[in-house]
C-alpha cells in the first residue's frame, strides 16, 4: 500500500441480504484494535475458535489471538489456504480440534484469512450444532471486498469448485486495512477483478471512477481500498437484497465464474481467483458477441479496466479447450433451467449493468461452438479481440 499521506479508514455499514443484516467494519491504523476489542466484548461468548491460515506471519496471527484471548478463552486451529485443501477432510479435521477443545453453542468461529479460510470457517460454523456464531476478519482484499459479502458457504467436491456447502450469515465482518500491507501486488490486482466484475455488471455507472483509480503497480492507500471496499458493499447489496441466495438477480455475481472456475479448477488454484475471473468475463464476453447481443466496444470495455488493472487477459500456459468446457460441464450453476443437449449454462451481458436474459432468466444456455470459440479466444498465444 501506498504510504504517503495516509490517514486512518474508518467505515461502519450494515450489510443487508433479505432477512440477514449483519454489521461491516473498515478499520486502519491502531485506534481499531480498540474498536474491536469493544465489539468482541458484546458477543458475550464463552469461546472463541481462531481458525487461521497457515500463511500469515506469526505476528500478525499472534496479535489477532492476543486480542481475542483477552475477552475470551480461545483455541487457534490452522488451515491452509489452498484449493487442493478446501474439502471436507480438512473441514472434518478442524471440526475435531473446535470440538476437542471445548467448543459450545455459546462460542464464536472466528475466521483469519482469504476466501478459501473463510469459506472452511464458515461452513464449520454452520454446520457446529446445527449452527453457531461466526466472525470474519478477512486478510485479503478479495475476502474484505467478495468472499464476506456473500451468505455462502463451500468446499469443493472431487469433481469441482463449490459443489458442498450451506448459507450461514456472520454476525460481524472486521476488515483491517493494515493486514493488507504485506500482500503481494499480484493478490491486490486480482482482488480487484472481482471489483471490475461488479461495476460490469451492476454499477457501470461508477466506470469511470473505478478506471481512474486503477493502477498497474497495484500501490493503492487505505483511502482508495476502503471505497474499492465500499463500491463493492453496494454493488453486492444492490443484487442481494431481495436474493441473499443468489438465485435470481443475485446470479449476475457469477459472471465470469463458469470458465474462471474451470481454470482455477485445472490450474489447481495456481492461477489466483480474480485473474481467473477476469479471462472468464473475457471469454463471456466474446461469447455475447458471437451471439449479437454485446457491443465490440463494451467488449473492449472488459478489456481497458482489466488492463489498467495489470491483470492478465488471457489463461495461463498448458490449459485446453476440451479440459476446460468438461469442467464447465460440471458448474454448479447447472439445474437452474433443464438441460439442453449441446448447450452449456452461462451468465452474459447485453450492456454494462444489463444481464442477457433469454425468457426472463438469468441463465443463457450457449451452444457448445460459441463456448468453444470463447474459451479459445482467451488462451495463451490467442489474440482475444480477433474474430474467429
Amino acid at each position: 500500500m501506498n504510504g504517503s499521506s495516509e490517514q486512518a479508514v474508518g467505515l461502519d455499514r450494515t450489510v443487508r441480504f433479505g432477512e440477514v443484516q449483519y454489521d461491516f467494519h473498515v478499520r486502519s491504523g491502531t485506534s481499531g484494535r480498540s474498536d474491536l476489542r469493544t465489539r468482541l466484548t458484546e458477543l458475550d461468548a464463552d469461546r472463541f475458535v481462531l481458525v487461521a491460515d497457515t500463511g500469515l506471519p506469526e505476528e500478525l496471527m499472534q496479535a489477532v489471538e492476543l486480542n481475542l484471548g483477552t475477552v475470551a478463552p480461545t483455541t487457534v486451529v490452522r488451515a491452509r489456504a489452498a484449493e487442493s485443501e478446501k474439502n471436507l477432510t480438512a473441514l472434518d479435521r478442524i471440526a475435531e480440534q473446535a470440538l476437542e477443545s471445548g467448543i459450545t453453542r455459546r462460542s464464536v468461529v472466528v475466521a483469519l484469512g482469504g476466501g478459501v479460510v473463510g469459506n472452511l470457517a464458515g461452513l464449520l460454523a454452520a454446520l457446529l450444532f446445527r449452527g453457531i456464531r461466526l466472525v470474519h476478519m478477512p486478510t485479503t482484499l478479495l475476502g474484505m471486498s467478495d468472499s464476506v459479502l456473500s451468505l455462502k458457504q463451500a468446499v469443493n467436491s472431487s469433481c469441482g469448485k463449490n459443489h458442498l456447502g450451506t448459507f450461514h450469515a456472520p454476525v460481524m465482518v472486521w476488515n483491517d486495512l493494515d493486514f493488507l500491507r504485506t500482500l503481494p501486488a499480484d493478490e491486490i490486482r486480482s482482488a480487484l477483478c472481482e471489483t471490475i466484475k461488479n461495476v460490469l455488471g451492476i454499477v457501470p455507472e461508477h466506470y469511470d471512477e473505478v478506471a481512474s483509480l486503477l493502477r498497474t503497480d497495484a500501490d493503492y492507500t487505505p483511502e482508495v481500498l476502503g471505497r474499492f471496499i465500499d463500491l463493492c458493499v453496494d454493488a453486492k447489496s444492490a443484487v442481494m437484497r431481495s436474493d441473499h441466495q443468489e438465485k435470481g438477480e443475485a446470479l449476475i455475481l457469477e459472471y465470469g465464474h463458469t470458465t474462471g472456475h474451470a481454470a482455477e479448477l485445472l490450474t489447481g488454484g495456481r492461477f489466483r481467483h480474480g485473474y481467473a475471473i477476469g479471462v472468464g468475463m473475457l471469454a463471456a464476453a466474446r461469447m455475447s458477441r458471437r451471439l449479437g447481443v454485446l457491443d465490440l466496444s463494451d467488449e473492449h470495455a472488459h478489456r481497458e479496466l482489466l488492463e489498467r488493472n495489470g491483470a492478465p487477459t488471457q489463461l495461463p500456459p498448458g490449459l485446453l479447450t476440451d479440459a476446460l468446457v468438461e469442467v464447465v460441464r460440471r458448474d454448479n450453476k447447472r439445474g437452474y433451467l433443464p438441460g439442453t443437449p449441446g448447450t452449456l449454462d452461462y451468465i452474459l451481458l447485453e450492456a454494462p449493468g444489463r444481464a442477457h436474459r433469454p425468457g426472463g432468466r438469468m441463465i443463457t444456455q450457449v451452444d457448445e461452438e460459441t463456448v468453444r470459440a470463447g474459451i479459445e479466444s482467451v488462451l495463451h498465444d490467442q489474440r482475444s479481440l480477433v474474430v474467429a
